[in-house]
């Protein structure tokens, strides 16, 4: 679905943007698994390969040139392991695209990112501009963010309703929703002019505002 000719909401969560093959992801949050074992938590492994994965598969099915990553690709210093370093630096190689990383707050506790990323505060493309904290917005530009998780929630009877991650689209940015597979999400409250697109089925659908 497109919400304008030049941004395209994909239902795994994503954004391709065809005038200039990129592909825009935001809060994959690598390692959050690993920094809850460090903390004594018995949380199961394999969402850093998982994700990887998810995020070639999207290259690959787009035909995207440029991979970029809407801030917060790490989750903790404690989650960034010698494992997961190996598995970064061999999906970076073999990838076959450029990868641009926006810093995002989870990423800039780290005191050095692993071997191949850097990490920029912005990134343009046109009259497209890419941030990870929608506060950090241009009011010049047509936004692209990540940070919020945004999740919408869907009534479905009196006492019951659907949470799902979502696209929100308010003022001058798109905030998209986490990418991670171990991650949370927040429930937006509507303000006037809000646009909800959620993943359902394989598609995307605009919530109509009688359910926002």
């Amino acid at each position: 679905m497109f919400l304008t000719p030049d941004i395209q909401l994909l239902p795994e969560g994503a954004v391709f943007l065809p005038s200039t093959s990129s592909l825009i992801i935001a809060d994959i949050h690598l390692g959050k698994s690993a920094t809850f074992r460090a903390r004594g938590l018995p949380v199961p492994e394999g969402d850093t390969e998982l994700d990887l994965t998810r995020i070639r598969n999207l290259v690959h099915q787009t035909h995207a040139k440029y991979l970029i990553i809407a801030g917060d690709l790490f989750h903790a210093p404690a989650g960034v392991t010698t494992d997961l370093a190996e598995l970064l630096t061999e999906f970076i190689d073999t990838l076959g695209v450029s990868l641009t990383l926006i810093c995002g707050n989870h990423d800039a506790k780290l005191k050095q990112l692993p071997s191949g990323l850097t990490a920029i505060s912005h990134h343009e493309l046109g009259k497209i501009r890419i941030v990870h904290d929608p506060k950090d917005a241009s009011p010049d530009h047509l936004n692209i963010a990540g940070h919020w998780h945004p999740v919408a929630r869907i009534p479905d009877g009196k006492r019951t309703s659907l949470r799902l991650p979502c696209f929100l689209f308010r003022n001058n940015t798109l905030v998209l929703p986490s990418f991670g597979s171990f991650t949370g999400g927040a429930i937006m409250a509507p303000e006037p002019g809000d646009r909800f697109f959620v993943p359902l089925r394989g598609q995307i659908i605009e919530l109509p505002n009688s359910l926002h």
